[in-house]
């Protein structure tokens, strides 16, 4: 994977995201036609099935699921398409940053969608600088793993209600929308804790290990914020989102120099 950040990052009218000009054009092409609520979703779940060989630098691990999530909808994996996927990993879908990895494989396995992403190496002509992918490794190999996160964005080809058949066998399916076709366009590691203190532990030894720097902790710090209240139900304003991570932040800093 070339070490590139995105160019021509643009605002996009349509999601309201940050993306680069060229993913915003193949959503554009892709909605063509569309009826108007087939608008571009992300999703993030916690990943509680794992798999991480730290010797090849990948993970195997499930990305989404057809369970209900919090918007009402139901995603069947085996409807998706990814061939038009550009295999790339971001972080917490951010294109200011490196990507984090290179997905080598998606496929749908039972009511999961399975991927296996790997994370390079250190270019030997990076200098000192703190290397992301490896920052991501060293969460995912803690004692609690860490940043197990995964987000998918993606384009709803056909949305209807659920069967007799599907309400007898999953009667929480009642009312809730399916989405049995769909385009994968992005997949994402994203930082949705279930412990925070550990995320935290974890991102001070990386500080001691050299693996972390202090712009990667916030990063991180920022994007847990940020998932962990997508992740809640109850609705949180932008100023309320800042609020948290300013402070998260500053009491973090203060942890790790000693201040408090």
């Amino acid at each position: 994977m070339k070490t590139k950040r995105f160019r021509n990052i643009v605002h996009h009218a349509a999601t309201g995201l940050r993306i680069p000009e060229a993913l915003a054009r193949k959503i554009d092409a892709l909605s063509a036609g569309l009826p108007a609520d087939f608008t571009y979703r992300r999703v993030a779940r916690k990943s509680d099935s794992l798999s991480l060989d730290a010797g090849e630098r990948t993970d195997v691990s499930v990305i989404t699921t057809d369970a209900v999530d919090r918007d009402g909808e139901c995603i069947i994996p085996a409807g998706g398409d990814w061939s038009t996927y550009n295999r790339v990993v971001t972080f917490a879908h951010r294109y200011d940053q490196l990507p984090v990895g290179s997905n080598w494989w998606i496929r749908p396995k039972g009511t999961a969608l399975i991927a296996k992403t790997h994370y390079p190496p250190k270019p030997t002509d990076w200098g000192d600088a703190a290397w992301f992918p490896s920052a991501i490794l060293h969460l995912m190999q803690q004692p609690v793993p860490t940043c197990t996160g995964k987000s998918i964005g993606f384009l709803p080809l056909n949305v209807r209600t659920a069967t007799s058949d599907e309400i007898a066998r999953r009667p929480e399916l009642r009312g809730i929308r399916i989405i049995d076709q769909w385009v994968g366009i992005e997949y994402a590691v994203v930082p949705v804790p279930c412990n925070p203190q550990a995320q935290m532990q974890a991102v001070a030894k990386g500080l001691e290990m050299g693996i972390i720097d202090e712009r990667l902790r916030d990063l991180i710090a920022e994007s847990a914020k940020d998932f962990a209240s997508i992740a809640n139900p109850r609705r949180i304003s932008r100023d309320q989102i800042r609020r948290q991570v300013l402070r998260h932040i500053h009491e973090a800093y203060a942890q790790m120099t000693g201040r408090v």
